[in-house]
């Protein structure tokens, strides 16, 4: 969380985000887009990237509970 909290800061120099400086985007908490994938491969990665992402978005709420 630290890592992603100090890339998605802007930085009062370059008035970009580490991340966007150094790879042109900006981080998202969301996947779009999964529904035209043509490849096994990359279907299979999707699905696991989408697990994290699900477990990752539960363990936000379950901390802002607390």
């Amino acid at each position: 969380m630290v890592e992603f909290s100090y890339n998605n800061t802007i930085h009062s120099t370059t008035h970009q985000t580490p991340l966007f400086a150094n790879h042109g985007l900006h981080p998202r908490f969301d996947i779009q887009g999964v529904d035209n994938v043509m490849n096994p491969v990359v279907e299979d990665q999707i699905a696991w990237l989408v697990n994290i992402w699900t477990q990752l978005v539960s363990n936000f709420k379950e901390v802002q509970r607390q």
